[in-house]
């Protein structure tokens, strides 16, 4: 039985050692998506998120839709003569080979003319749509800022 194992032992270790890695080589993946707690009648939200674009070629984060909200419109925080303001973007730049974070005070996913409470611990479903990766689902974790 021992001179089985040893065996074995050779064809185990190849199986450990090409088993898939823990990232995709190519494509977008998102991850720590999350909104900040507001009461219904606030009529707006924001979700962030990490977009890490894998693939050789930049992509883009183009549009957004999502049940909780009437529309969403893509925006960064900038100040403008000494005012923070927020602005349109229209798509979101995904450089290839490397991870955007959209964080509060910079870029982010804008829920206008929201239908639900965002309550601590809700999950807000989103479909975020790239220029090159196509479309892909998400939930939003409702929570306090980090």
């Amino acid at each position: 039985m021992n001179r089985n194992l040893l065996l074995m032992l050779p064809l185990l270790l190849l199986l450990v050692a090409c088993g898939g890695s823990a990232e995709p080589e190519t494509g977008v993946t998102v991850s720590d998506v999350w909104g900040r707690p507001s009461p219904r009648m606030a009529m707006n939200g924001a979700f962030y998120m990490n977009i890490h674009n894998h693939g050789p070629e930049a992509d883009k984060l183009i549009n957004a839709v999502s049940p909780a909200c009437n529309a969403i419109e893509l925006h960064e925080t900038v100040m403008q003569d000494d005012v923070m303001q927020m602005v349109h973007v229209g798509e979101i730049d995904l450089p290839a080979g490397q991870t955007v974070e959209l964080k509060v005070g910079g870029l982010h996913v804008m829920c206008l003319g929201k239908q639900a409470d965002f309550v601590p611990g809700a999950e807000i479903s989103l479909t975020l749509f790239f220029a090159n990766a196509g479309e892909m689902a998400v939930v939003a974790e409702i929570r306090s800022d980090q």
